[in-house]
């Protein structure tokens, strides 16, 4: 059965060949079997997508394009890429909602083949709410993975004998005429994991985390892991630069130390301490800050997704880089969640066109902050910048709860966004813009001033 993808940023599904009345509309890059052929038309199976029918051939292609999936995971990150080299899982939520999301995804594949092959699974960094989605993933036989990447933080779940922090040990080091307390116990491999493991004193979810890979490669299901940054430049299978690949640049962690494998890393303080002549140490805001940072290029598009980085973070990243400033992208996922804890030197630095929120309904952080969701807004380029939340998305009915999806598509010439319809007709779900969006009624107003 011969297979091509939508090629516009909302393809049209029609009743018949002769394309007078609209059943459906698909997503860019939305697979579609094909059942049937005619001169300027393909009757097609839209896979459960809503109503099959016929597309025009000049609307689809006949290759993957590359699809960013920002998962509704309530309070926490998990997003999902789809490109022509493989997919990859970017987190994982805090609870099997990120779990349950994949299974739908991936069900028919499962049916018919009765396995899905991972390309990568990247945890940011050891945060529960970032990777804990991920383990019943890697403990599910059904999923081969190649790799697993991080950035080489250890989550203890108490001081251990000998650690003055739950992170492990640090030192002090002269480091561009300043001491600065450095943090010096990392790992990267796999037999890096089990020996922690074996040493006792894990955090219970991320221990678990591990114990699931470690299984995994016993089974046949995992060939490795290792730690990332920048000093790997890119991801190993995406580091090539063409209109059909993906590439996935490492703008960050920046480390202190990666020489003869000894990865050291600056602690950073809280926000709030920065300026004080002994800010002390921050396990959270050293963990956070550290989050692997991942530009991914794909065509003319471009997309930053930055973990959680916080200001320390920020500052550490942008005298790093000095003048260059490889941040400047077309969509950004806004870092921890859309907290205060944000640099606006480093949002304009990014500017994007559109940014994305992952967040829930945790009131203890109150996620995302209204200063985080107008500075992203102001320092967008644009007159018409995008904003979107995944808690905004969600939605409520008689029938349940309704998660808040993001899409992100790109097939490296068109790059379009969507989420679905709160209320819609089964014919048209979707909510979608495509990048630069120049505003709902552009046209309109475009006649009015040419007329006036």
């Amino acid at each position: 059965m011969e297979t091509v993808y939508g090629n516009k940023a909302e393809t049209l599904i029609f009743k018949t060949d002769k394309f007078k009345r609209v059943i459906n509309h698909v997503l860019l890059g939305t697979r579609l079997d094909v059942v049937n052929e005619k001169q300027d038309a393909y009757e097609i199976d839209a896979r459960g997508r809503g109503k099959s029918g016929w597309v025009k051939k000049k609307d689809v292609r006949n290759t993957p394009i590359l699809k960013i999936f920002f998962v509704d995971v309530a309070q926490g990150d998990g997003a999902i890429i789809e490109s022509p080299e493989g997919i990859i899982l970017l987190d994982g939520g805090p609870s099997s909602k990120y779990y349950k999301f994949i299974l739908h995804r991936y069900k028919r594949i499962l049916k018919d083949e009765g396995e899905i092959n991972i390309k990568a699974i990247i945890m940011s960094h050891p945060d529960w709410d970032h990777f804990n989605g991920l383990t019943p993933i890697i403990n599910d036989s059904r999923f081969k993975i190649e790799h697993i990447y991080h950035n080489g933080i250890i989550r203890y779940d108490k001081k251990p004998p000998g650690r003055n922090t739950k992170m492990g040990r640090t030192t002090n080091q002269i480091i561009n005429g300043k001491t600065r307390t450095v943090l010096t116990e990392t790992y990267s491999s796999l037999s890096d994991a089990k020996k922690l493991i074996d040493g006792g004193f894990l955090m219970s979810t991320f221990k678990k985390f591990w114990q699931a890979a470690i299984n995994a490669k016993k089974q046949g299901r995992l060939k490795g892991a290792k730690c990332l940054t920048i000093h790997n430049k890119t991801i190993d299978g995406f580091d090539r630069s063409s209109n059909n690949c993906l590439r996935i640049e490492i703008l960050g962690p920046v480390p202190s130390s990666n020489k003869d494998d000894k990865l050291e890393y600056i602690t950073f303080p809280e926000a709030e301490n920065i300026a004080k002549e002994n800010p002390g140490i921050s396990d959270s805001h050293t963990i956070n800050g550290h989050s692997l940072v991942l530009k991914f290029l794909y065509g003319d598009h471009s997309i930053l997704l930055g973990g959680d980085l916080n200001i320390p973070a920020e500052l550490h990243l942008l005298a790093h880089y000095g003048d260059k400033n490889p941040f400047r992208v077309d969509v950004a996922k806004a870092c921890h969640h859309g907290s205060s804890d944000y640099l606006v030197d480093y949002l304009k630095k990014v500017k994007p066109m559109a940014n994305v929120v992952s967040s829930g309904d945790n009131k203890s952080f109150d996620h995302p902050m209204s200063d985080a969701v107008g500075s992203s807004c102001r320092h967008t380029r644009g007159d018409h910048p995008l904003f979107f939340s995944t808690e905004l998305a969600r939605a409520t009915s008689s029938s349940g709860t309704h998660y808040g999806l993001i899409n992100l598509r790109s097939n490296g010439k068109i790059l379009a966004m969507a989420q679905m319809k709160e209320q819609h007709k089964k014919v048209d779900v979707w909510d979608s813009y495509t990048i630069p969006w120049n505003g709902k009624f552009h046209h309109e107003i475009k006649e009015y001033k040419k007329n006036n």
